[in-house]
């Protein structure tokens, strides 16, 4: 690492300290030494869990035990040498007794992609850990008071099954009937592995295997209700045991279908989303239909005074007495699929302070398009909103604040000639201020979005409400700028003299919006369909067939040896890999076609409108080919070897499902043979084609 980056780096981790300080999950800021790391940050929640004063500047192994500070080593060196970030859950003693943390070890790295250090965050689960002891142990003794808890079972608010050895129902509540649909008659004598979806099978008996051996589970499953849709569950198995033997399984469960939705959502968005959601100077926050709070960034805190956890456990709101129906109004828009965008409201900090508040509400879908919530981003205009009463008040106010504020500030005659502008118009668009004064108001904007911003300004001068339109401007240098215009009307004796315009560059903002929908539905290295994506199209393409009468080909590939590239010449050549598979296969595709990257080098095609198995070998065969041909990194020759498994409907399966499968199926087939090649599925021959 050089000098002026590792300056840089060090530079740009101590703008942070501050913030670590006040945070109350100890923090650690590891820096790479020799066969060793030493400790160049640690926060007071940190030292608070230390059994040890003095820290600050040592390695590891000076402050630790061989037994505990060599592995710690060793995840530390994983973190760094993979540039991956990795959590566990780990016990010690401290100075006030047992703790029990999840750490999230995150690796920091420079301009040029090096690792020096490592930033360790470690939450206290201690009461957790402490909860889960409790519940076995009353797990434990429910067999021996069965007949005084038989009354909490039947009444428990979750559904609660218990199983025999053979994992056979012999008793389920009545929250079971209302979860499954399938009434205990109908369910006693079966095994709940013939509910479980066939994804979920192997996990779902192996849990239960442990749980027979007297071990409590926790684990999430998936089953098919009675009326054939997926549910999911968090299952907590609890053994019956009397007299040392195993009897039997107490399984108390959860529904967590909407709860899964929701984190697989979030999930997907997390990584791209984490560097715009925790360095916004806006609040922004996520919530769920029924308009709770599930996430908030550091912003939000920092303006309304409430931590996530407070919004959470609704211990804390933002919204005024009296306001209540605002927020239900906008919930039922975002239901029903609307944006809602600068939206203006009152909001309440935790100290009570009124702040006025811009809003804008974007649902979120999950993969059945579903509304499962939605993102909201404040923009606190308080000090704004005080600087619009004073514009009324006092024109060398006006100037004051007009002259010093960020965003474009306007004064327009009712002829849509500006008559004063901000110097931030200059800063923004690139034009001198003066030469803006005495021009058309709608000069530079773009003649696709001219009629929008006149027809809000006339709107307004016929004595609507103000509200506000997004515009495309050209800037100085002939592109263009998003600006969010917002007109208020200049009155004198209840009479409209001028206009009063708030423009704001929100440029990035778009960009980042249009980033974050490509995000759902491309994969970020290779820059194809993702796994979304790539299940949407195959449904589509399914869909046509039944009136069309054509077939539809499925290709599964998976390279060969692509560890040993990893391994040989390093993650950025596997990267490379990746990317060039990604192009060739989609360079093969016709454009009805969709190539489409599943995970790691698993990439997978979907071919439709075909009439016959030999639309889809001639393809296989032009993948191999477009392989043949190594690619060269760094001065190396790489070549790309890979397996191909097809499968086509209707011809092998009835549903997308299946026919994925059977396709993987045919890719282990031909991946046996170990050279490049390609199995097309079959029931009974299983021909053996190579290229």
């Amino acid at each position: 690492m050089g000098n002026h980056n590792k300056e840089k780096l060090i530079y740009d981790i101590s703008a942070y300290t501050a913030l670590f300080d006040i945070i109350k999950d100890p923090v650690f800021l590891m820096e790479k030494e020799q066969d060793s790391f030493r400790y160049r940050y640690v926060n007071p929640a940190a030292l608070a869990i230390l059994p040890f004063d003095e820290v600050h500047g040592r390695r590891i192994d000076e402050v630790l035990p061989p037994e505990i500070s060599g592995p710690m080593i060793q995840l530390y060196e994983n973190v760094q040498s993979t540039r991956n970030s990795l959590e566990f859950t780990e016990k010690m003693e401290t100075r006030n007794g047992e703790f029990f943390g999840e750490t999230m070890l995150n690796p920091i790295t420079d301009e040029n992609g090096d690792c020096q250090y490592i930033l360790a965050i470690v939450r206290d689960v201690t009461e957790r850990e402490r909860k889960k002891r409790s519940v076995l142990k009353t797990q434990q003794e429910m067999e021996i008071e069965r007949k005084r808890l038989t009354s909490l079972i039947e009444n428990n608010a979750n559904a609660v099954f218990e199983f025999d050895q053979h994992k056979n129902f012999i008793h389920v509540n009545k929250m079971v009937t209302e979860a499954t649909g399938y009434s205990e008659e109908e369910l006693l004598g079966k095994s709940i592995l013939s509910l479980v979806t066939e994804d979920c099978i192997e996990e779902t008996a192996s849990k239960f295997e442990k749980a027979l051996a007297g071990k409590s589970i926790d684990f999430v499953t998936t089953i098919y209700t009675k009326a054939h849709k997926e549910a999911t569950f968090q299952v907590n198995t609890v053994p019956i045991i009397i007299e040392g033997e195993v009897i039997g399984i107490y399984a108390i469960t959860k529904e967590i279908t909407e709860q899964k939705k929701v984190q697989k959502a979030l999930t997907e968005a997390k990584k791209e989303l984490e560097l715009f959601w925790e360095n916004s100077t806006d609040p922004i926050f996520y919530i769920d239909t029924n308009g709770d709070i599930l996430k908030v960034n550091p912003a939000f805190e920092e303006t309304f005074g409430f931590t996530e956890e407070e919004m959470i456990n609704l211990k804390g709101t933002i919204i005024p007495p009296g306001m209540r129906d605002d927020q239900i109004r906008i919930v039922e828009m975002l239901l029903q699929g609307e944006t809602v965008n600068s939206h203006e409201t009152i909001r309440i900090t935790k100290s009570g302070k009124l702040l006025n508040i811009i809003s804008s509400y974007s649902p979120v879908r999950n993969d059945d398009k579903e509304i499962i919530g939605a993102t909201i981003i404040y923009k606190d205009v308080t000090e704004l909103k005080k600087a619009e009463k004073e514009l009324q008040k006092s024109q060398e106010k006006y100037k004051i604040i007009t002259e010093s504020t960020f965003d474009i500030i306007t004064m327009i005659n009712l002829d849509g000639v500006v008559e004063y502008v901000s110097p931030a118009y200059e800063t923004i668009s690139g034009y001198s201020a003066d030469a803006c004064i005495g021009t058309s108001m709608m000069e530079n904007v773009h003649p696709e979005d001219a009629a929008a911003l006149m027809d809000n300004v006339t709107s307004l001068i016929n004595g609507g409400k103000p509200s506000t339109v997004e515009i495309r401007f050209r800037h100085q240098q002939g592109h263009y700028l998003w600006l969010e215009v917002s007109p208020t009307p200049v009155l004198e004796n209840g009479e409209v003299k001028q206009l009063f315009t708030i423009s704001r560059d929100i440029t990035e903002r778009r960009r980042l919006q249009e980033n974050i929908a490509r995000m759902a539905f491309y994969d970020h290295l290779t820059g194809i369909p993702n796994r979304r994506t790539f299940d949407d199209e195959l449904e589509k393409a399914v869909r046509k067939t039944q009136y069309s009468g054509r077939k539809v080909a499925v290709f599964m590939l998976d390279g060969h040896k692509f560890k040993q590239i990893n391994d040989q010449f390093g993650h950025d050549a596997g990267d490379a890999v990746i990317k060039e598979m990604a192009v060739r296969l989609q360079n093969c595709m016709p454009p009805e076609g969709t190539a489409a990257r599943l995970g790691g080098d698993e990439m997978g095609a979907v071919l439709p409108g075909i009439d016959s198995v030999d639309a889809a070998e001639n393809m296989a065969r032009q993948i191999l080919k477009s392989y043949e041909t190594p690619i060269t990194f760094n001065g190396y020759e790489i070549k790309i070897s890979t397996g191909i498994g097809v499968a086509l409907y209707p011809d092998h399966a009835t549903n997308e499902k299946q026919l994925v499968k059977l396709a993987d199926m045919a890719l282990y087939e031909a991946k046996k043979m170990g050279q490049d090649a390609y199995r097309i599925y079959d029931f009974e021959e299983k021909q053996d084609l190579s290229k």
